[in-house]
């Protein structure tokens, strides 16, 4: 079978590593030949090249949801998750009001023009987020609005006519996530919640939690999200967990996800193995967590900035590389980290954040207000 994936990054890498053990054939379809996907792949397709590339795929999946227009107008055969998923996604606004108008909990927002930004703040209430509702991702194209001031910054960096979405200011206990698999005839699985820390609008690290820890309707949630989008494949969704202890939904993405690359090592079938499955009509695999897991994102530092020895002298930790050009805040690479406890899992994910970027651990604060 050939699958395609339209996406060169390291998400796409991983999948096509982990699902080499199945005897598949994998094509990209990305702009750089020399991207992680592209250089592992059985074949690199660039952009304008889309038919050939889908007329050669039995089915195509994505790593990113972020595919020009002209891509997907191009497209011929299956595509799973389904092109229905994908343009709700593709689209801030139009993913809240599906969220919001099918019933799922999710912040005070609003959608509005930049014209009418201040309108909408003011509907919302300061402090609030502002998200450009397109392309947007890592912390790019999002603002933090503490007052009206604020948006004139934004103003300059975006022109008439685009659109935001405007939420507010969430203060949380934590945030936390859950990708989920569901196949062809409906089954479905969801893996280990995750506690996650951002910096700067990055995914740093994250964990397992013990089971206590998170909130019981998570799942659930997770679960029926995927049927009513009619998933097939995965779907991660990313919470905030209030002082109250509600849930909120603060995004999904139909596609393997930074928050579940623990499950390569911390859980019993892989994110991106299960998506394989998935979309190519295979038994799903188990989802359960075989030991506390947790992972450290790698940003902007090259192999020389690392010490990898140090890194790997640590008990259960792996180094995963991603092979990628050095850039500033770039996911170059992640360590997951398996333990035989949480306590000791903690302990060992703060000992590969202090050699990684040579700070000291507590200065990575897993609470605060949401900025991302």
């Amino acid at each position: 079978m050939n699958i395609g994936i339209l996406g060169g990054g390291q998400l796409g890498w991983m999948t096509i590593l982990e699902g080499r053990k199945f005897g598949f054939n994998f094509f990209v379809l990305d702009e750089n030949p020399h991207a992680p996907a592209s250089k592992v792949a059985d074949g690199w397709f660039p952009p304008e090249k889309v038919e050939e590339f889908s007329e050669l795929c039995d089915v195509i999946t994505y790593e990113f949801e972020h595919i020009e227009d002209s891509v997907i107008e191009n497209l011929k055969g299956q595509v799973l998750p389904s092109l229905d998923v994908l343009k709700i996604k593709k689209n801030r606004g139009s993913e809240k009001n599906f969220l919001l108008k099918a019933g799922y909990p999710v912040p005070k927002f609003e959608v509005c023009k930049l014209e009418n930004l201040e309108e909408c703040v003011r509907k919302v209430g300061l402090p609030a987020v502002v998200k450009a509702e397109k392309l947007g991702y890592d912390g790019k194209g999002q603002y933090r609005v503490s007052s009206l001031n604020d948006l004139k910054s934004i103003s300059k960096n975006h022109p008439e006519g685009e659109s935001f979405v405007v939420e507010e200011m969430v203060h949380f206990r934590a945030e936390i996530s859950a990708v989920g698999v569901r196949d062809k005839k409906g089954r479905i699985g969801v893996f280990p919640v995750t506690q996650n820390v951002h910096e700067e609008g990055i995914l740093l690290y994250n964990w397992t939690p013990k089971e206590e820890e998170v909130p019981n309707d998570v799942v659930s949630v997770v679960s029926d999200l995927m049927e009513d989008l009619s998933v097939v494949g995965l779907l991660a969704v990313e919470f905030f967990l209030t002082e109250e202890g509600k849930i909120l939904i603060n995004e999904f993405a139909p596609r393997p996800h930074n928050t579940g690359h623990y499950t390569l090592d911390g859980a019993y079938t892989s994110q991106f193995e299960n998506l394989t499955r998935a979309i190519t009509g295979l038994p799903l695999g188990s989802t359960r967590l075989k030991a506390p897991s947790g992972m450290v994102n790698i940003l902007g530092l090259s192999l020389e900035d690392i010490d990898v020895e140090d890194i790997l002298s640590v008990e259960g930790a792996k180094l995963y590389w991603y092979g990628k050009e050095k850039r500033e805040r770039r996911k170059m690479g992640h360590v997951n980290v398996v333990a035989e406890d949480h306590e000791t899992l903690k302990l060992n994910l703060q000992e590969v954040l202090r050699i990684i970027y040579q700070r000291d651990a507590s200065t990575f604060s897993p609470r605060g207000i949401y900025y991302k």
